[in-house]
């Protein structure tokens, strides 16, 4: 074969490969979606989305291209999405009351939705509610249904929380106190209470969390090291929190050593996190600027989101409040690294620009509050808007 036409077979080849990856959606009519829908006899996965939706685009590059993904909704699922501001979305979105995005649909031929999600999620979790939406016992409408007719069984709640809770949190919470109102200490210690704990349990004051981790070692039969060690973590961190909001300090210092003294690199910065909350809370600025200075040279030495996030707990308005000023210039130290350390990402320049503008830091503010605000152009308009605030704060300057 001549180069020039083994190079274009190749750039073909290619091209139809690329095309072949991912969800493929359909770009019919929503008539003529649902009558593919029952032609083949499957559910339609709509995908209501914005054109500025910042997690609509990350699932869309991150999630809906894998390819164990695209297997399972390419077979189960007619695929198709929609702008739900532009053309047939619009009535859409009033049709099926689309509040917020994204928001994934499955719907059956008739137009009914049978599954209801949304927001953004890890591929498994994504997977698994293609899954729920697949199985005429685990579907929204179906649970949604039994529940009704007066099912109450531990391992049915368990199924109906799980697929309420990304389209109706506060529903979903009411389930969640049926469930831990029926679960023994026995039941806990099953399978069965593994799947409630590690979905349910919030702090290790609450039933699930208290059980967990008063018996952490008999789940060892049921899941991974890392799963036990991440749950322990989140609930010792929202336990931790609340005594910070507290201002509980012995409590506080005492459940800090889990992570302060631990080997593990992501512990000990959760520690700094956790104590840095602390200690600006209760306005010690200078064991702050201590702790934040360590860190910032160690185990937060190239962390920018983290970084940025703790300037921004001290300032992410253009004033700040009284008890706050004496912890602006350790933010703005703070910030300035995170921004050396990222500097294409908006929340990061932004915050920078925040509290350059507190310190009346023109220069470096605008400069990084123009940065923001061209970052901004890829976030949701509610973001542009907070990011062409902040340059006008300073051309007021």
């Amino acid at each position: 074969m001549k180069p020039f036409l083994l190079i274009f077979a190749l750039f073909t080849s290619l091209t139809l490969r690329a095309q072949e990856e991912g969800i493929r959606f359909g770009t019919a009519s929503w008539s003529e979606t649902l009558a593919q829908a029952g032609k083949e006899n499957k559910l339609v996965f709509l995908d209501c989305y914005t054109s500025w939706c910042a997690p609509c685009k990350w699932m869309d590059k991150n999630v809906f291209v894998l390819k164990n993904i695209a297997d399972f909704y390419n077979g189960q699922f007619v695929n198709t999405k929609f702008d739900m501001e532009k053309g047939e979305g619009i009535e859409l979105r009033k049709k099926y009351n689309v509040q917020s995005f994204p928001t994934y649909l499955f719907i059956n031929s008739k137009g009914e939705i049978v599954h209801r999600t949304g927001s953004r999620m890890t591929a498994e979790e994504f997977l698994e509610e293609g899954r729920m939406a697949a199985d005429p016992d685990r579907s929204l409408s179906s649970v949604a249904k039994r529940y009704a007719e007066g099912q109450r069984d531990i391992p049915f709640l368990l199924n109906y929380y799980l697929a309420l809770n990304r389209s109706d949190r506060q529903a979903s919470e009411k389930i969640a106190a049926e469930i831990a109102a029926k679960m023994t200490d026995s039941t806990l210690g099953t399978p069965l209470g593994w799947k409630a704990i590690k979905n349910l349990a919030r702090s290790s004051n609450d039933k699930f969390g208290k059980y967990f981790l008063a018996h952490t070692d008999d789940f060892k039969h049921y899941t991974t090291g890392a799963d036990l060690d991440a749950l322990t973590d989140r609930l010792l961190s929202s336990t931790l929190y609340g005594y910070v909001y507290a201002g509980n300090e012995a409590a506080f210092y005492e459940g800090l050593k889990h992570f302060s003294k631990s080997k593990s690199i992501e512990r000990q910065q959760q520690a700094v996190m956790l104590e840095a909350e602390f200690l600006q809370r209760e306005g010690r600025a200078k064991q702050y600027i201590a702790l934040t200075d360590k860190a910032m040279k160690g185990v937060l030495k190239d962390q920018a989101e983290k970084l940025s996030f703790l300037a921004r707990r001290v300032s992410g308005k253009k004033e700040a409040d009284e008890k706050m000023k004496p912890f602006l210039p350790q933010a703005y130290k703070l910030a300035k690294k995170a921004v050396e350390l990222d500097p294409e990402e908006y929340s990061v320049q932004s915050t920078f620009g925040w509290i350059c503008l507190s310190l009346r830091k023109k220069d470096e503010g605008l400069k990084a509050a123009r940065k923001a605000r061209a970052l901004a152009d890829a976030e949701t308009s509610k973001i542009q808007k907070l990011a062409q605030e902040l340059v006008d704060e300073f051309d007021r300057l």
